[in-house]
């Protein structure tokens, strides 16, 4: 199917979306599901993305499949017979538009696949897109610049409304995630071995982050974590997947305080659900901040290297408040791995947090003592 000269896709019932990772990524991509959806009702819309996070995206009611690319197996011999599956999944699925939101050679040549195992579909991306994928795309959608032009990541994958001639501007619905009575009873559990009985408030603390340079200072987390227990706010409680676990326990033995710690307990499809159950979240620039925005848990966040202004956590600036230090060398970008200074986040000191937490625990009808 081809797109109409006025830019339409006409008859679109069935759409792809390219968008492997990550996961914060793919989270600020999830609204551009229910936009569409919103604006083509009985559209089905289908996702591909990376291994670890396929079973996060089958919780969400707004996609239909949900296709594993098997990025951790590249240079593996399972790497090809997956890939073969993968392509007979899009043959099976024809679709009539592949949306490449990801914008790199791999994502672009996945489009690329999909069009042609199922015969069909228009392939569309960003004509910002990297590594010569813009190459590979039928049609291309021009983010515009300057005052007033969308920014951030979520208004930006929202311009691929206009391109399947939709309105760019509708109102996008909350994005609901699919949990059940296992689920409550897991998330129960996983509370009362922390001390936390249902319904008693708690901080979620997440001090990780995939680079070194988006790390505010792990004994800032410590100090912070003493000034909860001093004043006698909510529980916090140390949050972390397994590699994490060393930073979370020296984070918890400096502190000089009893603080759980869950280092690699909450499954990753499982961890929207608990962080539902906080009355705040904080935490660094990481897919469980861009969570705990997307189930509508207050945040406070701490940026440096990257810019808040294009990753910031999406939702009410009043209840997700980020901290950043206006540095001349701030933000850096989001790929740089470290850095010998850090001046963006040293300068964000935990008395400066704490007046945000204070704010915000006051927000959720908390006072503290």
């Amino acid at each position: 199917m081809t797109a109409s000269k006025e830019g339409m896709i006409p008859d679109l019932k069935n759409l792809l979306i390219v968008k492997p990772s990550s996961l914060g990524d793919i989270l600020h991509a999830l609204p551009l599901v229910e936009a569409l959806r919103s604006a083509f009702p009985g559209l089905s819309v289908d996702w591909v993305a990376n291994g670890p996070f396929v079973p996060l995206l089958r919780r969400y009611p707004g996609i239909r499949n949900v296709w594993e690319f098997p990025r951790q197996e590249f240079g593996r011999a399972a790497f090809f017979g997956k890939m073969g599956a993968l392509s007979r999944s899009f043959a099976a699925h024809p679709y009539d538009v592949i949306l490449d939101a990801q914008g790199l050679l791999r994502s672009a040549l996945l489009a690329r696949m999909a069009q042609r195992a199922g015969r069909s579909g228009t392939v569309i991306g960003f004509d910002s897109a990297r590594e010569g994928a813009t190459l590979l795309y039928d049609r291309t959608v021009r983010i515009p610049e300057g005052p007033g032009a969308p920014y951030h990541a979520v208004p930006r994958n929202l311009l691929f409304l206009g391109a399947l001639g939709a309105e760019e501007g509708r109102k996008v619905p909350p994005v609901p995630l699919r949990y059940g009575p296992a689920d409550e009873e897991t998330v129960d559990r996983l509370l009362l071995e922390c001390g936390i009985l249902p319904g008693t408030p708690f901080v979620a603390l997440h001090p990780g982050a995939r680079r070194d340079s988006k790390r505010w200072p792990s004994t800032y987390f410590s100090e912070l974590i003493r000034t909860f227990v001093r004043k006698g706010l909510p529980r916090p409680i140390l949050l972390g997947d397994r590699k994490e676990a060393p930073l979370l326990s020296e984070i918890a033995s400096r502190a000089g305080v009893s603080v759980p710690v869950l280092a690699g307990r909450i499954p990753l499809d499982l961890l929207p659900h608990f962080l539902s159950r906080a009355m705040l979240f904080i935490g660094n620039d990481s897919g469980p901040l861009h969570m705990a925005a997307l189930v509508g848990v207050p945040t406070l966040s701490f940026y440096g290297s990257s810019d808040p202004g294009r990753t910031g956590p999406w939702g009410d600036p009043k209840s997700n408040i980020v901290l950043r230090e206006p540095v001349a060398c701030s933000p850096c970008g989001d790929f740089r791995k470290s850095c010998a200074h850090m001046t963006c986040q040293v300068s964000l000191t935990p008395a400066l947090a704490m007046e945000s937490v204070i704010r915000l625990i006051g927000r959720s009808g908390m006072e503290s003592k």
